[in-house]
Parts: structure tokens; sequence; C-alpha cells
């Protein structure tokens, strides 16, 4: 069990994006899940559970940020703890601290860590129960908690326990598009990074945004990509190859991401089509279907949705 720390899952930009008038979509999301954050914090409700795939979207840094915000400084539990250790954890923690359990997806598919957590997260009392010869002197086999709790996971796991466990707290998903990553990252670097100006990050964002392919794209890529640029200036080398090979081992897209990414970007080939032909939907039509090789049908489609967008 550690306390949190401030570095954790930062990256340099963060409080140049909160400051930002433009918001992106990914920032929407990051409010949204801070008012979230607030419910609980201000105990409107005990418990949030907030998960997504992609790592780097600053679901830890939102929470840990916010927390501090509303002057709340919680116990972070990570990794790997037992059944024993969490529920002495429960007990020592049962008045009104707030818990904040961060990457700990292995308690999620085992059944005595999931007995707890539905124990101490729905009640009235909320009563947490442990019968073992291995309680050590001095720990009760059962006590009511008043704590409040947040969970930070990549998955969902698929089993009925868990979804016990969930049933019993709000739940936010934290997830983008790559062009939502990208766009982010342009919002963040406007002042520009260190020695590096806007300029300069607006090449290296817009190396990544072209050579990403179906690789998963993470906030996380940013700050190491910038400073390769600084270290491949100060050596006379060419930064590009150094930033391609990190881009190399990032995972695949998800099948829901790459729906959505393939989305975003008929969106935003129409607008160019729209742009170029502002008079006619007949060119807009045959503009668009040229680069995307979709059906006529497919157009209507990104159109009304593009309307949809814009409230028309």
């Amino acid at each position: 069990m550690n306390m949190p720390n401030d570095n954790n899952d930062q990256n340099p930009f963060f409080q140049n994006s909160i400051v930002e008038k433009s918001v992106t979509a990914l920032e929407e999301r990051q409010q949204l899940l801070a008012h979230h954050v607030r419910l609980v914090a201000r105990k409107h409700n005990h418990a949030l559970f907030v998960f997504g795939a992609q790592g780097g979207l600053g679901k830890s840094r939102t929470i840990l940020h916010i927390l501090d915000e509303e002057g709340i400084e919680p116990i972070l539990i990570n990794s790997h703890i037992t059944p024993l250790a969490l529920y002495t954890t429960l007990f020592r923690l049962r008045g009104e601290e707030t818990l904040f359990f961060d990457d700990c997806d292995s308690m999620y598919s085992s059944m005595p860590h999931l007995g707890l957590l539905r124990s101490c997260l729905w009640g009235s009392p909320r009563t947490v129960c442990y019968g073992s010869s291995q309680l050590p002197d001095g720990l009760p086999s059962s006590f009511e908690t008043t704590a409040r709790f947040i969970f930070a996971a990549n998955v969902i796991p698929r089993n009925d326990a868990f979804k016990a466990v969930l049933s019993r707290c709000d739940l936010f998903e934290l997830s983008a598009t790559n062009a939502e990553v990208i766009d982010l990252m342009r919002s963040i670097s406007q002042k520009g990074f260190h020695h590096l100006t806007p300029e300069d990050c607006g090449m290296v964002i817009d190396y990544i945004a072209e050579n990403s392919d179906d690789r998963q794209l993470s906030m996380r890529l940013l700050g190491p990509s910038l400073r390769k640029l600084n270290y491949a200036r100060g050596e006379g080398i060419d930064w590009r190859p150094m930033i391609k090979s990190q881009l190399q081992t990032l995972g695949r897209k998800n099948e829901s991401t790459k729906r959505l990414d393939s989305k975003t970007k008929d969106l935003r080939l129409l607008q160019n089509a729209i742009q170029k032909h502002p008079d006619s939907v007949q060119e807009q039509e045959k503009a668009w279907r040229q680069v995307t090789g979709k059906s006529r049908a497919s157009f209507y489609r990104c159109l009304q949705r593009l309307r949809a967008e814009h409230n028309e």
C-alpha cells in the first residue's frame, strides 16, 4: 500500500491543458470524469469505477488531481494485495478515508477479493465480514465501513461476481480515438515544450499522426517524443527513426477503436469535400467517395452524422 505520488501518470503539459480555452473531445471526457470524482469526494456517492483499455489518457492523473483540489489525500493501493491484506486495509481505513485502487486488475477475477468488495460497497450499514483462523489478534471478524472507493482499471472482467461489484459503483469509461489523442496533443503543446517551440511540437505531432497506422496512441507518447527531438538536435542526428521505433512498440487498436477512428476520418474527409465544393452536394459526394472508396449510402450517413453534430 502506497501513498499517492504527484508524479504518477503525469505528463508535463497537464497544467496547460487545464487552462486552454479551446477544449478538445478528450478533454471534455476528462472533465466529465472530474465531475464523477467530485461526487465521491463530496460524499454524494461512495464508489466510482473508471476503466479504459487505452493507457495514458489521464485516468489516474485526473482522479488524483481532482482529489487534491478537493483537499483529499487518498490511500493508493496498487499492484498485488492478498484477501487478508485487503480485509485488514478495509478495517483500518473504515472511517472517512478515500481508497484509490489503481491497476489492481488481478483482484477482479478473485472470488475472495470480490466478496469483500461487494460487502464494503453496499448496504445500510455497509458491513464487511471475514471468517478465518488467520485473522491476527485485534482484528474482528466483521466491521462497518463508511469509506469511499475509487477504482481504475484497463478492462472490465467478464464474470458475474464482478458484475455485482460494478452494480454498486458509478461506472465511467475513458477512451479516445487516435484523432482525439492527436487533437489533445496539439492543444496542450500550443505553448511549446522546454526549449521546443509550438512549431517544433507540431512537427513531431504531425509525424506521430502520419505514422501511427493501426497503433493505439497514448498521451504518454508525447513527452518522450519531444525529448527525442531535443536529444537528436543536440547530437546532430535525424529524430524521426527514434520516434518511429517507439511507435512500432505500441499495441494495436481494438476493433471498437478502429471503428471510431474510421468514422472520425470519414467525417474529416467530408468536411474537406464540403470546403472544396460548398455549393454542391453532388460534388461533395463525388469527392468523398473518390478518397474513401465507399458507397453513396455511406456518404449520406456520414453527412447526416456531421449535420447532427452541428445541430443542423
